[in-house]
């Protein structure tokens, strides 16, 4: 599947702002399935952006907007293809730092007890890890609400099992933490789910966990749905947990508020004949 995708994020503040650093991940990342075709990042008052690799693999673009301003703008546009075939070296050097645990991920009581309640039959066997993963993103969508109102991007594991409830990024969080106390190493994916419908194309942001499988590599668990992810997820950046993977992060200088808004476009591109 070929997906065109445009994200756009606007930021305003109440009164002008001194200065304004970030960092953007909002390049599809290539592998695990995927490949990005093409991208193009817009940023308003022209600014340039420079980019890196990070530790992570993710491409991180970064830019210093240093003149007042009461607003800005960063949308990008990508082409990304998925489905594609599993990658042909699975290996990954720093696979059991995906272990450790920090805040958000921590290792807690509740953490241990659905880790047991979903322990590893056969740990040297890659379907017996899938099987009890399958199991462990089947229980966090049934037994947790999905409830936007209730956590922040703050919100560790401890506060999602007390409230019983969350969003993709508080059930990405909880999976990885189960699947390390489990003794399998997993990551935090922020990307996209693409939906089609009969008016056209929706989609959003979206968040899940990669869990690593002996001799397969890298797949990808959405406690969301709940499903295995698919050509209809793309990912975006990988890491620990959420800040290691946000699409914008940044700060301002000034004392004014600010608020942000939103929006992701997809469209399926037709095959060429």
């Amino acid at each position: 599947m070929k997906l065109e995708i445009i994200h756009s994020t606007h930021y305003q503040y109440t009164e002008p702002i001194a200065e304004s650093v970030m960092e953007v991940r909002l390049q599809p990342m290539d592998g695990v399935g995927q490949r990005c075709l093409a991208f193009k990042l817009d940023i308003s008052s022209g600014i340039k952006p420079r980019a890196y690799v990070d530790g992570y693999g993710n491409v991180v673009h970064y830019f210093n907007l240093v003149r007042p301003h009461t607003r800005l703008s960063i949308t990008s546009r990508a082409t990304v293809e998925t489905g594609l075939a599993p990658d042909a070296d699975a290996g990954e050097e720093l696979v059991h730092d995906f272990l450790r645990f920090r805040s958000p991920v921590k290792d807690i009581q509740g953490v241990r007890d659905l880790a047991r309640e979903h322990s590893v039959a056969h740990p040297g066997s890659a379907e017996s890890i899938e099987a009890a993963l399958d199991g462990l993103t089947l229980a966090i969508s049934r037994d947790f609400e999905y409830n936007r109102a209730v956590t922040n991007v703050y919100s560790a594991v401890d506060e999602v099992l007390e409230l019983r409830a969350g969003v993709c990024q508080d059930f990405a969080h909880l999976f990885i933490a189960v699947a390390r106390a489990m003794g399998v190493p997993a990551r935090y994916a922020s990307g996209y789910i693409h939906f089609a419908d009969v008016r056209g194309a929706t989609t959003a942001s979206h968040a899940w966990g990669d869990a690593w499988i002996p001799g397969k590599g890298w797949i990808g668990y959405d406690a969301t749905r709940p499903v295995r992810t698919s050509e209809h997820h793309v990912r975006l950046a990988v890491g620990r947990d959420y800040s290691d993977a946000a699409p914008t992060r940044g700060i301002y200088v000034g004392s004014a508020n600010s608020s942000m808004k939103v929006r992701v476009r997809t469209r399926e591109l037709q095959s060429e004949a």
